[in-house]
């Protein structure tokens, strides 16, 4: 019987995967510092309830006793910002990693993001300073990046299109991809065992902002003009040489434009 322990399991990525277990009937637990509602899974059967027990990655509270005759840990905690000098994923990861060295867990799971390697973005780079962690540890893991939920980019459009005039950097590169399949994704790496390795996780299209907005608006039943800006800054440069896409496709993912059909109706 293969046990997983989910830290973060109350975020986008952690509800996803919360509910493909318990379709999956997989046992698991989550762990956090406070206890998770059932209203908090937007895709969970809520009658049923959620295994629970609390954990604080900041101090380490809880951690020894969650890991106990768990077999697979599934790291999807995440926030962006620093506690004192270093970042808040660095601090967390740390606190797991000294953690599961005392346990007999087996497999680490850590989820991370397409181009962390590559982008010079604060957010990103702690995210790469926790794989490296990882990687430096010994213990037996499987790091999964993907890219930009559909979520995340609709809620990114909607703040550039927030004014009576739309501004968009029309040429940045975009893949995203549905949570879902993420969510699939990492429950098939729990029952595969550690990989010892990096795999990578595109949406099954990449496509640039100016497509992104333009779906956007159509289903989003918006018409208002829109301002192409330039491409400034190393970051903005990053994302239009698609250094954040990869040629990994979830092709069981839903498209851009399927999930803007399901979520605001037809066109």
């Amino acid at each position: 019987m293969n046990k997983i322990l989910i830290i973060g399991g109350s975020g986008v990525l952690g509800s996803a995967v919360v509910h493909t277990l318990q379709t999956e009937r997989i046992d698991f637990l989550t762990g956090s510092r406070n206890q998770l509602k059932k209203d908090s899974y937007s895709t969970v059967n809520q009658s049923t309830e959620i295994p629970w027990t609390r954990v604080d990655l900041v101090t380490g509270e809880g951690l020894p006793k969650a890991l106990i005759g768990v077999d697979t840990v599934l790291h999807l905690a995440s926030a962006p910002g620093k506690i004192g000098h270093e970042f808040f994923e660095t601090v967390i990861t740390r606190n797991l990693l000294s953690a599961l060295k005392q346990s007999t867990v087996k497999h680490l799971i850590y989820s991370s993001i397409v181009g962390v390697d590559k982008i010079q973005y604060s957010y990103y780079r702690a995210k790469r300073e926790a794989e490296l962690l990882i990687q430096e540890s010994q213990l037996p893991y499987t790091i999964l990046r993907a890219t930009q939920f559909h979520d995340l980019v609709d809620a990114a459009l909607g703040k550039l299109m927030s004014l009576p005039i739309g501004f968009i950097p029309k040429k940045l590169l975009d893949q995203p991809i549905d949570v879902g399949s993420v969510a699939q994704k990492l429950y098939q790496l729990t029952q595969t065992g550690p990989q010892q390795t990096i795999i990578n996780l595109g949406g099954p299209q990449v496509l640039d902002a100016g497509t992104l907005v333009k779906q956007w608006m159509r289903y989003r039943k918006i018409s208002k003009p829109i301002i192409p800006i330039p491409i400034l800054g190393s970051l903005m440069k990053s994302f239009a040489r698609g250094e954040h896409t990869c040629p990994e496709k979830a092709f069981d993912s839903k498209t851009w434009e399927t999930y803007l059909a399901d979520r605001y109706g037809s066109r």
